[in-house]
Parts: structure tokens; sequence; C-alpha cells
């Protein structure tokens, strides 16, 4: 494949911000401080044995201008929603805020 080279240098790499916290706050930045927020949806259910049961059912990203999508945790099954109000009660999920 022409232009690919692998031994290239990765493009985010960030020798002196290990947790990449900088390089976030210019993301933020650049963005008018409008980022991105990731999120879980978790379901609980009892299993055979009446105990209780916690599950990631997919994991998400709520975008700026409301739009959000959801995956499942296999990496199938792209999801877009109204909004992550939507996206929990539709499934049945708990919001979890992850970032």
């Amino acid at each position: 494949m022409d232009g690919i080279h692998e031994s290239e240098p990765s493009s985010v790499y960030h020798v002196d911000d290990p947790d990449g916290s900088r390089a976030a706050a210019e993301v933020a930045e650049l963005a008018g401080g409008a980022v991105a927020r990731m999120f879980a949806l978790v379901q609980e259910y009892d299993d055979d044995n009446d105990e209780p049961v916690r599950e990631v059912v997919a994991y998400g990203m709520a975008l700026p201008g409301g739009h959000v999508m959801t995956v499942l945790p296999s990496g199938a099954g792209l999801s877009k929603w109204q909004s992550v109000d939507s996206a929990s009660r539709r499934t049945g999920s708990e919001l979890v805020w992850l970032v």
C-alpha cells in the first residue's frame, strides 16, 4: 500500500504528556470548551441464584452537538440516539458517565 510505512511514529504520541492531560486541554480549547463525553450503559438483574449482577451493555460517546453513539462491548452494533437519556431509557439501562 503506497504511502503507509509501519515505522512512522504515531501522531498522538506525547512523550512529555504521559497521561494525556495537556493534549486533552488543547483539544477542549480547539473545540471551544465543548468536548465529547464517554459513558457506559449498565443493566442490573438477578442471576439464577437470585444474586444481583451488573453488566455493561454498551459504551457510548455524547458529542458536543447533542449526537450520541453507542457500541456493544464486543465492538459490534453501533447505534445512534437522540440523547443519552433516550439511550438509557430505551435500553432499560443506568447511565454511568466515565469522563
